[in-house]
């Protein structure tokens, strides 16, 4: 009978019976303790079915032992899952405060890994698994518990992982648990957890989120990778010793932290099941909350390790020190693809190109797909060796996942994952398939392909680039979760950073090869961050690049970056929005949205953005269009300029006299004017405004008034400041704005630092082309800020 059946009544264990099951609390049965209290083996009589339980004591002096004794009472009892630990019953009589689980026989995660010989015993795939039924155990906590709440553990540790006799991961300790609706994106709660797995995140700012049990897991994941405990210290080489997470986060970049992996498991573990392990585990402990995965995405990619290593289970990795990688594991027989694919029939067919034709088959249990290069073809062979030789260096979730290849004879053929939901191109042809696609999930496909393309240029180190030179909407495929999947890297081709400006034969599909390398030969960084720019603005139109259509009545039909050309500096652009999103489109989402991609595809390299640019900015567009329901001041400047007009946004004197009570409070002044903070009526949302009053005899007159007035209607940006109305009645110039709470940086910089810092001097060089532009100016901070916020956590 699960937990959920019975009334917790029904669970009360008299204090006699846990007396006489742990020998009157004795040290022989002590098993374990910590801040809350200690646990104890107890062996029970017939009534509890002769069962061996472990018995949780808390400390009766503890101040916050009955917070969080009742705490963990009622949520390990409303919890049934085969990965969590079962809940037996309960003791509550005079200062005593018991809780009764099942016995783990194996103890806890830590011990095993604490233990030399216990380690020693744990395979990859045992690890995996215990992994995987942690992952799930917390999946069911953050999701499925409850309909109305969601459950935050607070505490995730290899402390709190049990292992039952089969070595089966079994999650524990919800003293600290909290369950959050939800209908609240966030709550803020006293810092609370075990120092080494807390999410600096939510250590620092008191924010709660799902999130931080991510972070915890990633920690977890690394002391299952390395055979190390987060609080214990690691010395590589020459370098200081530095605890888990630190050396994680320096290595990470430098050798795909093999010099971190426990000596116990090195050589027998697929290198892509490592791979697909660690990318994984380090986007859960990123400082940035939206790079960490789900659960429910967690599971997936650890499943997916474990699959990998079970269909490779006798090959052993090539560290990546090694110069040359040995792919003699991968090899596939012809005689076992042609079984595949049923002598690469005509129902087996699902795409081809220049390249080929690729073909679907099942092979060792699991579905594939074999691209399949044309014979006695010199650029075939040329790019059926470059695939061939990039691919293996490529894992991360948003890059299509190498299982072989075969290269008997004529026949080259390479074997991927296969992607049951084709290609992103065929869902902008077919507009049943892109009536499916809502904005919020086209903005996650270019985020994941943006992620995607970002690693993809990385994976060759720091002196050297990656450009996949044929990125399009054709070469993205979807997952079962529409999950964005780059593929086809034959023509792509490794850059020298160093080498200053590198030339090579145009390679590439018309339509989203860059302008700048077809006329020129020169290929860099920001030659894909062209073609993303092509793919952006597809999305947005439900277009393919290479349709034609008109904007205007009596217009010719134009290509779709031509059209984003012609309109992209009015709001003609609006018209370009497909019509099956237009009427779900957050108006902000759609202005960061348009930005990022225009930058995309300018012809100067210099205003391109960065990846780290274009990822922060289309997170961005994504968290305001899920917002748009919750927005605190979307007032009527939420709609667009073609639905309002400036006059729409007239506020009579009289509201603002109001407002203002008779222009009372100052929150300051100048040579223009005054500025007041004014309370609006429930017909304004009450919010809170700033009320600029410009002096009739100041230094700003009329002009500069509907100057500013035209160009604050304009504006549409997070970091300018929301324009509300205005008004101009008889002598007054008054222009309405949402109020700062925070007040202006200069009174900042007056009242605490009292000077100027000198990392200004570089943004003001009396030298013009010394001036950074503004995206790398905005780059340089954000890399700053991540420095800042790694140097202190």
């Amino acid at each position: 009978m699960s937990s959920s059946d019975l009334r917790l009544e029904d669970r009360l264990i008299p204090l006699q019976e846990i007396r006489s099951a742990t020998k009157n609390f004795s040290k022989e049965n002590l098993i374990g303790e910590g801040g809350y209290g200690q646990v104890y083996k107890g062996q029970f009589t017939e009534r509890l079915q002769n069962c061996t339980a472990a018995v949780k004591r808390f400390y009766s002096h503890y101040s916050q032992g009955k917070k969080e004794f009742l705490n963990e009472l009622n949520l390990i009892s409303k919890c049934d899952h085969e990965n969590i630990i079962p809940f037996i019953g309960y003791c509550n009589e005079g200062d005593e405060m018991i809780i009764v689980s099942k016995y783990a026989i194996n103890g806890s995660l830590d011990g095993h890994l604490e233990d030399p010989n216990k380690r020693l015993s744990m395979t990859w795939p045992q690890r995996l698994t215990i992994c995987l039924g942690a992952a799930n155990a917390i999946n069911y906590l953050h999701s499925d518990l409850s309909e109305d709440y969601d459950v935050i553990h607070r505490n995730i540790k290899s402390g709190a992982i049990l292992l039952d006799e089969n070595l089966e991961a079994k999650i524990c300790s919800f003293a600290l648990s909290i369950e959050v609706s939800r209908n609240q994106q966030q709550i803020y709660e006293k810092a609370a957890g075990t120092h080494f797995y807390m999410d600096p995140t939510y250590h620092e700012s008191g924010i709660l989120k799902k999130d931080a049990d991510v972070y915890s897991f990633g920690v977890v994941m690394f002391e299952l990778l390395s055979g190390t405990l987060a609080y214990y210290k690691i010395k590589i080489g020459d370098d200081k010793p530095l605890p888990l997470i630190n050396m994680v986060r320096r290595y990470y970049n430098i050798d795909g932290l093999d010099k971190l992996i426990d000596s116990q498991i090195r050589y027998q573990t697929d290198r892509r099941s490592l791979d697909t392990f660690i990318e994984t585990a380090y986007r859960c402990i990123s400082y940035n909350l939206n790079d960490r995965p789900s659960m429910v995405r967690i599971v997936k990619r650890i499943t997916e390790a474990l699959d990998i290593h079970n269909h490779a289970a006798a090959s052993t990795i090539t560290i990546r020190s090694h110069p040359h990688q040995n792919l003699e594991h991968l090899l596939i027989p012809l005689e076992e693809i042609r079984l595949a694919t049923s002598d690469f029939s005509d129902e087996n067919w699902i795409g081809g190109g220049g390249f080929g034709k690729v073909y679907k088959g099942r092979w060792e249990n699991r579905t594939a797909a074999f691209k399949r290069y044309r014979q006695k073809e010199k650029y075939g062979e040329t790019e059926f060796r470059n695939e061939l030789q990039m691919m293996p260096k490529l894992h991360h979730e948003n890059i299509i996942r190498l299982i072989g290849y075969c290269n008997e004879g004529d026949e080259m053929i390479i074997v991927y994952d296969y992607a049951v939901n084709g290609s992103l191109e065929c869902y902008l042809e077919e507009k049943s398939k892109r009536g499916r696609l809502t904005w919020a999930h086209r903005l996650r496909i270019c985020i994941g392909a943006a992620r995607g393309l970002k690693h993809l240029q990385a994976s060759h180190g720091e002196d050297k680039i990656l450009v996949h030179r044929d990125f399009k909407s054709g070469n993205i495929l979807l997952d079962d979760n529409m999950e964005p999947l780059i593929s086809d890297l034959g023509l792509s081709i490794v850059v020298d950073r160093n080498k200053g400006q590198v030339y090579d034969l145009t390679a590439g599909t018309n339509f989203y090869m860059d302008p700048i390398y077809r006329e020129s030969g020169i290929i860099k960084s920001e030659t894909d961050v062209y073609s993303l720019g092509v793919m952006l603005f597809e999305m947005l139109s439900g277009m393919p690049a290479y349709y034609q259509r008109a904007i205007e009545k009596d217009s010719e039909p134009q290509y779709l970056i031509n059209l984003v050309r012609r309109y992209s500096y009015d709001d003609g652009l609006v018209e370009l929005i497909d019509p099956l999103i237009k009427d779900q489109i957050d108006i902000r989402s759609f202005l960061i949205f348009k930005e990022i991609a225009s930058k995309c595809i300018s012809f100067n390299f210099k205003d391109r953005p960065s990846w780290n640019r274009i990822i922060k900015r289309l997170e961005e567009a994504l968290h305001v269009q899920e917002q748009r329901d919750a927005s605190t001041i979307a007032m009527r400047s939420q709609l667009s300029h073609q639905d309002k007009k400036l006059e729409d946004f007239r506020i009579p004197l009289e509201e603002i006299t109001l407002a203002t009570h008779k222009f009372s409070k100052i929150i300051g002044k100048g040579g223009f004017g005054v500025v007041y903070e004014g309370q609006f009526s429930e017909r304004w949302q009450n919010c809170t405004v700033a009320i600029k009053r410009l002096n009739p005899e100041g230094l700003q007159g009329n002009n500069e008034f509907q100057n500013e007035l035209n160009m604050m209607f304009k504006f549409h940006h997070q970091n300018i400041i929301n324009f509300l109305g205005y008004c101009s009645e008889g002598n007054e110039m008054i222009i309405v704005n949402e109020y700062a709470s925070n007040g202006s940086l200069e009174d900042y910089l007056a009242d605490v630092l009292n000077k100027k810092r000198r990392s200004l001097t570089w943004c003001i060089s009396l030298n013009s082309k010394d001036r950074p532009t503004i995206d790398t100016i905005i780059d340089k901070l954000e890399e700053a800020l991540e420095f800042q916020v790694s140097f202190t956590g």
